[in-house]
Order: C-alpha cells, then sequence, then structure tokens
C-alpha cells in the first residue's frame, strides 16, 4: 500500500530538511518553496524519524499522510476537519510546532467523501458555483454521482473529477531532489504480463518526464530504466551525446531499454514495478553559428568521426526513421573527380 506525505510549512524549507528527506527516501518532490511531498511505500519509517525531520524547520508545520497525493494535500491543508466519529477515518498527532493527519489505511475515499466542497482541491471557482448550484455540498455527493452526471455539469474534465472524489490518483511523486536529476518511481498493483501495457506506462512516462524537463529549462544525457520482478530487479542505461527534452526521444529510449531487458535470457514479462532516473542535467543553452570561421579540412578519420556523431544525433532527435546505405566504393569517388553525372559529389 501506497504511503505518501505532504509537508506544508510556514516557512521556507532548507537544504538541510531536503537532505534529510533523502535519508528516508529518494522521492522528494518540491512544491514550491514551503511544500513537499515524500513517498514512503516500501520504507520502513518510524513516528520518530518523522519528528526528527521538524527540528529542521523551526517553524508550524502540518503534515498529511495517505494513500495518494491528492489525499495527503488534503489532509495537511484542510482547516475542516470533520469529527473523528466511528468508524474513524484518520488519526491526528501533536508535538510541538507540528501536527499531522494519518489516514487510515483503506478509508481515504471515506475521509474524502466527509469533506466539503471547498475542501476538495481538484475544483475551480467555476466548477465549486456550478455544483452548488446543483446543490451538492459535500464530496461524497458528488462521488456517489454517475461519471457521466459529472461530466455533463462540468464538461471533459468532469471524469477525471469523479475519480478524484472517490479517492482514485495513481499520481506518482517523482525526485525533483537535488536539482541535478530526476527519479520516477512506480509500483503496480498487479503484475503486467505483457508488452502492450509496459509500453503504454513508459509512453505516459515521457509525457511527464519531458514536462519536468522544460518546466526546469534543462536536457537530460543519462538516462536509466530499472524493472522490478518480485525482489529481483534488472537496470539498462543510455548516455545521450546531446542532452535532449523531447517526449518523443525518451519514449524511444525507454522502450529500448525495456526490449534490451526483457530480451535477456530467462526473462519474462512479469512486471511489479519500475524506476526512471533522469542524471545529469544540463540547463538548455543557445549559440549562434559563426558563418565567418574558416573551415579547416579534416582527416579521413575526423571526417568519419563527424558523420556517425551526425548520424547519431539524427536518431536521437528522428528515432526509428534512420538507415544507413551502403558505403560508396573508391571507384566510384574517383570518377566523380570528373565525371558530373556521378551522383556522389566530392567537396
Amino acid at each position: 500500500m501506497r504511503r505518501i506525505i505532504f509537508w506544508s510549512c510556514s516557512k521556507a524549507l532548507n537544504h538541510n530538511f531536503y537532505n534529510a528527506c533523502l535519508d528516508l527516501t529518494p522521492l522528494v518532490e518540491p512544491s514550491g518553496n514551503r511544500a513537499v511531498y515524500l513517498d514512503l511505500t516500501g520504507c520502513k519509517i518510524k513516528r520518530g524519524q518523522i519528528k526528527k525531520l521538524t527540528s529542521y524547520t523551526g517553524a508550524h508545520i502540518r503534515i498529511g499522510m495517505a494513500a495518494s497525493r491528492l489525499v495527503a494535500h488534503t489532509a495537511a491543508i484542510t482547516t475542516c476537519l470533520p469529527s473523528p466519529t466511528r468508524p474513524k477515518n484518520y488519526q491526528l498527532h501533536r508535538w510541538g510546532n507540528a501536527e499531522m493527519i494519518e489516514i487510515l489505511p483503506q478509508r481515504d475515499s471515506a475521509f474524502l467523501g466527509s469533506l466539503p466542497l471547498e475542501s476538495f482541491l481538484s475544483l475551480d471557482h467555476s466548477q465549486l458555483k456550478k455544483l452548488r448550484r446543483s446543490g451538492f455540498n459535500y464530496v461524497e455527493e458528488i462521488a456517489n454521482l454517475p461519471p457521466y452526471e459529472l461530466v455533463r455539469l462540468l464538461g471533459g474534465k468532469g471524469l477525471l473529477i469523479s475519480e478524484q472524489a472517490r479517492g482514485v490518483d495513481p499520481g506518482p511523486v517523482m525526485g525533483l531532489y537535488p536539482p541535478s536529476r530526476i527519479f520516477y518511481q512506480l509500483n503496480f498493483a498487479s503484475e503486467l504480463d505483457n508488452e502492450c501495457s509496459l509500453q503504454q506506462i513508459l509512453k505516459q512516462a515521457a509525457v511527464q518526464l519531458a514536462a519536468q524537463l522544460r518546466q526546469k529549462n534543462s536536457t537530460c544525457q543519462q538516462i536509466s530504466l530499472e524493472l522490478h520482478q518480485d525482489s529481483h530487479k534488472e537496470q539498462g542505461e543510455r548516455h545521450l551525446q546531446i542532452g535532449s527534452q523531447d517526449e518523443q526521444v525518451l519514449e524511444h529510449v525507454f522502450k529500448r531499454l525495456a526490449k534490451h531487458i526483457m530480451n535477456a535470457p530467462d526473462q519474462e514479462y512479469q512486471i511489479s514495478g519500475l524506476t526512471i532516473a533522469l542524471n545529469q542535467l544540463a540547463p538548455l543553452s543557445w549559440s549562434q553559428p559563426d558563418l565567418f570561421s574558416q573551415r579547416f579540412i579534416s582527416t579521413p578519420r575526423e571526417e568519419k568521426a563527424r558523420l556517425n556523431q551526425a548520424l547519431l544525433r539524427l536518431e536521437e532527435r528522428f528515432p526509428g526513421f534512420l538507415t544507413r546505405g551502403i558505403p560508396i566504393a573508391r571507384r566510384e569517388q574517383v570518377l566523380s573527380l570528373w565525371d558530373p553525372w556521378r551522383s556522389y559529389t566530392h567537396e
């Protein structure tokens, strides 16, 4: 079961706090400078370790712990907690200048449904106004509606809001700290047993990671993919000569790495999770070519290396569309010096 924590602090969080979080989990996703998501799934975390983290802030902290990002975030910032009736949906822990709202296992939907619509983070002002005019007051009321009813009321976003109102939020916590890398991890409820499902998941991961790279205005030069099969893990890496932030390039590299891993002997499509790491992030910079610089004559070896580098760049930019032809024979190169009808032109 997933255990996700959302921290909301009254002051800006410092690097000492983030480094202490890295000692607990690699999935640390800052949200602004006063909040952060932590994914503690599979980590043996004691409440004393969480209390120790508050000592690095020196400010008032509210913490939400749940099985999804949405519910954890809602629990941390809501100002109108429902009364703890039986059966209990949450536990409230207080110490010093911090308080933590821990949503009990399998109670995410019940906790979210007991909140008023104003506390539901998925609704904007216009959507909230429409639902209020339709007579809805609590999240549970719209969660019990058929999805097509919310689509009729709220348009295309009604389907997503219907799922989130029932506590369904599979969005992962990405490791965005330190800024020099991006860490993406997914654990599946049931094992994947076919290639098509894995490719769809890798495509979705490429879209989200490319969006993060564009937000950072950075490119990635090293990609690592790790597939989990029960307790066994297989890893593949790819180094990009020129960094990229294009989602098609990332998707192509992810699928090539996955195919390489699964083509190993005694490997089957029984995947319980995956981990993607984008390393060696570099700021995206632009340079203007100098058209007036002198071009020196290079040796055949340098020409071949330059050609291979150009082909590699084209392969990264247009994955799967580039093919190499037969090398031109020496006789054709010599004849092209005086025969204008030869297809090969010599510089």
